[in-house]
């Protein structure tokens, strides 16, 4: 397979799968599912500094990266074909923020792309690591809340326990925090008028898809 096709390929089979290409995303309902641990480092000046991210991708997705990208056929991830995934996975989360949702005080906050991804394969798995900063300051004051979800709902984001969810750095103690679950259910019957069909055939074009995130909610004096 020539450079050119296998770049095409990755695209097809990593970033279009994470990100939800148009076919995919009006389905409405996650295809690939990863574990995921967020760690919130603070700084010294009271601000969050960036969020570390570790994903761990379930086994049906993991293999059909290596059915796609095991360039040499040796049933493996080399470090060269894994830093080819995650090039593109970088490049293409950057139009979804990276999946990242930070709420200062009721302010949506972008973040920064990560100054590197690591990809590794482990035991059967594809693991992505990387860490964003906020795109603007973020004081530890007040409410804020930090979560990791993609908007088109193609891929669910889970944190198997809230352990999994911290704060951590200097500034760590500084406010109180909750792990919140938001129940489906009652997700569909506050938010029932604004469910339409629009929203599950392109749930990216709006916010709705957040209301369902797992997330962390800091309260900070």
């Amino acid at each position: 397979m020539t450079r050119t096709a296998r770049t095409i390929a990755l695209q097809t089979s990593v970033a279009a799968a994470l990100l939800a290409a148009a076919t995919s995303a009006a389905s409405a309902h996650p295809h690939i599912f990863a574990d995921a641990r967020l760690e919130i480092e603070t700084n010294a000046s009271g601000k969050i500094a960036e969020l570390r991210n570790v994903w761990r991708f379930d086994e049906v997705f993991s293999s059909s990266v290596v059915i796609d990208f095991d360039t040499n056929k040796n049933a493996t991830m080399d470090p060269d074909e894994l830093h080819h995934v995650a090039k593109i996975v970088t490049d293409s989360l950057a139009d979804f923020n990276y999946f990242a949702s930070i709420t200062d005080n009721g302010k949506d906050i972008k973040v920064q792309p990560p100054k590197a991804m690591v990809a590794n394969y482990d035991d059967g798995q594809l693991l992505l690591i990387f860490a964003v900063e906020p795109a603007e300051p973020v004081n530890l004051k007040g409410n804020v809340k930090v979560g990791i979800y993609d908007p088109t709902m193609y891929t669910a984001i889970d944190f198997m326990n809230d352990d999994d969810l911290v704060v951590t750095g200097p500034e760590a103690g500084k406010c109180g925090t909750q792990v919140v679950r938001p129940d489906p259910d009652e997700v569909l019957a506050q938010n029932q008028a604004s469910l339409t069909e629009a929203f599950f055939n392109d749930p990216a074009g709006t916010d709705l898809s957040k209301l369902f995130a797992t997330r962390i909610e800091l309260d900070c004096k």
